[in-house]
């Protein structure tokens, strides 16, 4: 025994002799069996072993899972580079930011957006934004799906249309050799985007009606010194479609107008 063993013998017998009264005979039994646990504490305990080698083993496949986890998480993550030239991410069914700092500088392109859906609440357009949704309400633009934001789920070239209640809007690649068009589907309240499990049927459809300036149904509703695009919404007594003064996207505005009489009430989509 050595002198560290020894004092912790004699402390613990000290004690007993004074606290607790035992026979000297008794007393001699518990020291003895003090040292004797002391002696075996030193051996070597196979079992003992054992279980801490198999606790240090799972303790690391534990943290080598979790390393890996948190690297293929990062992957999965998609770092999209926004107008400003800011990176945000966009994980699947996740809220994706409404931005449209760089409408400003935007131009219409070959043809005026076009609409894809309307109701008297929103009106949904695709143009060279993307894709917006325009609430009549609150006169402002509630949510935007970006060409740079689809970037990250492989959509190139973005098709997009609205569900018949015009909660969802489904996109994808415009490839009509594709058996499934639609990869995904955007909730417009929630503003989250996610992955679609089946395709859907049943979307709203717009009206195409021949180029303004040569239809001779519509063109007396249309100032034809604006620029006006060839798709409407057709409601109870009126009708909606979208228009600009110029080129400049910034400027672009929703239509809706009386059949009864060509009254009109003007929203501006960007102001």
């Amino acid at each position: 025994m050595n002198n560290f063993d020894k004092k912790i013998s004699d402390n613990v017998k000290s004690y007993l002799n004074e606290n607790i009264h035992f026979s000297s005979e008794e007393s001699d039994k518990i020291h003895l069996k003090i040292q004797q646990g002391i002696h075996k504490s030193r051996k070597f305990n196979p079992f003992y072993s054992t279980a801490l080698a198999s606790a240090a083993i799972i303790f690391l496949v534990l943290g080598v899972s979790f390393l890996k986890g948190t690297m293929v998480g990062t992957e999965n993550n998609h770092a999209v580079l926004g107008p400003g030239n800011e990176n945000f991410i966009l994980p699947e069914g996740k809220v994706l930011a409404v931005d449209m700092s760089d409408v400003e500088q935007m131009n219409i392109g070959a043809e005026i957006p076009r609409l894809l859906y309307a109701d008297h609440n929103i009106a949904v357009m695709q143009g060279t934004f993307g894709v917006v949704v325009y609430s009549m309400e609150d006169s402002m633009v509630t949510n935007r799906i970006s060409y740079e934001q689809v970037k990250s789920y492989g959509i190139s070239m973005m098709l997009a249309s609205v569900s018949q209640d015009g909660t969802t809007i489904y996109v994808g690649n415009e490839d009509m050799s594709n058996e499934f068009i639609y990869t995904h589907q955007y909730n417009i309240s929630s503003r989250s985007i996610k992955k679609t499990t089946q395709q859907p049927t049943g979307m709203f459809s717009p009206k195409n009606i021949e180029p303004p300036g040569y239809n001779e149904q519509y063109d007396k509703y249309f100032d034809l010194h604006y620029l006006t695009g060839n798709t409407i919404v057709e409601l109870d007594k009126s009708f909606i479609y979208l228009r600009s003064s110029d080129w400049n996207m910034k400027n672009l505005q929703i239509v809706i107008c009386q059949y009864e009489d060509g009254e009109s009430k003007v929203f501006d989509v960007f102001k």
